[in-house]
């Protein structure tokens, strides 16, 4: 690997001059630093960047944890996250929990050990000690921002914040385009308990359906979870149940595709006999076999702004907790009720 000595040597100069030409020092002169630049490029030298780290104590790094890179949804989340951090002078590391406490603080520890400056986080989703990562965070003075969800009582740390969808509101919309296209008999499939996106979106559902003259049934609530395996074991829940029904409203985009591949399974036609919504709109909801209705959550700005959320918190900024709003998209998953 090409040195500064080696530079120093080929334009006989001191390594202290090319450091400080490489590093644009006012006391070198220009045409001395564009000698040093061009034969820089000629020998292919990259700079140190570790060590230039430790003279400047930042290491420039965050650390993003997130369940699965695989998921579409994530994967957009991580890509407005990196294109924020690269233009504000920061490189990411990456990191999965697969939804998993024991591995989401295990990759933190990692993350920590590499002198990251502040984490971004898709909390898994746990049943114990919801504050084990925060707590962590907290005892190493490292800045976190969670982004689609986060625990009850996070507020009580003050260098946590989080940017979240208005999920509630979504489903407001979702179950409301259900209604007026007759539906009365709607199932609701939620996500994983101990998720705030659960309880939010839940809650949409629930207050769309108590206000309406049908009002709220729980035996049309099927626990489920984020994944396309949990909507297929819902559905068939609820067809084992024999609970009527003409319309399926789904935590995400992946458990209304799980439902739906059930449904057709079973012989019922979407939208002709059940009419389905999911949350999130990804690529999975434009290519499914039925383009499927459902809420866009702003995926990449979502990234975007947790970045900026996180370069608050390090300049010792106090910042409120954000919101993003969503919309409805109207697809071919929902017809009016037969």
């Amino acid at each position: 690997m090409a040195t500064l000595k080696e530079i120093a040597r080929s334009l006989d100069l001191s390594v202290m001059a090319v450091s400080k030409a490489l590093r644009d020092a006012p006391d070198i002169s220009t045409a001395t630093k564009a000698r040093v630049q061009e034969e820089a490029r000629r020998i292919n030298y990259v700079p140190n960047q570790s060590a230039r780290n430790l003279r400047s104590r930042h290491s420039h790094l965050l650390g993003v944890v997130i369940p699965n890179i695989n998921n579409t949804y994530y994967s957009n989340l991580v890509w407005g996250i990196e294109r924020q951090a690269e233009s504000m002078g920061f490189q990411i590391l990456l990191a999965h929990s697969l939804d998993q406490a024991d591995a989401e603080v295990a990759e933190v520890r990692r993350l920590l050990a590499r002198q990251v400056e502040g984490i971004l986080l898709v909390p898994a989703v746990r049943w114990q000690n919801r504050f084990m990562t925060l707590e962590l965070l907290r005892q190493a003075g490292i800045p976190v921002v969670m982004l689609d969800r986060y625990p009850a009582g996070a507020e009580q740390f003050p260098q946590a914040s989080w940017v979240v969808s208005r999920d509630q509101y979504g489903v407001e919309q979702a179950v409301r385009h259900l209604l007026e296209l007759g539906h009365k008999e709607i199932l609701y499939l939620s996500g994983p308990n101990g998720s705030s996106a659960s309880a939010a979106r839940f809650g949409g559902y629930k207050k769309t359906m108590a206000d309406s003259e049908i009002g709220h049934d729980d035996r049309r609530v099927f626990l489920a979870g984020n994944d396309i395996n949990s909507g297929r074991k819902a559905m068939i829940q609820a067809l084992s149940e024999k609970v009527p029904f003409t319309a399926v409203a789904a935590f995400n985009d992946h458990v209304a595709i799980g439902a739906a591949e059930v449904l057709e399974q079973q012989g019922f036609r979407v939208p002709s006999e059940v009419s389905l919504v999911g949350f999130g709109d990804g690529l999975l909801a434009t290519h499914f076999r039925v383009p499927l209705t459902t809420v866009r959550v702003p995926q990449i700005e979502l990234g975007t702004a947790a970045v900026f959320q996180l370069n608050e918190l390090l300049a010792g900024r106090t910042i409120d907790p954000r919101e993003l709003p969503v919309e409805l998209v109207i697809r071919f998953s929902t017809a009016k009720a037969s």
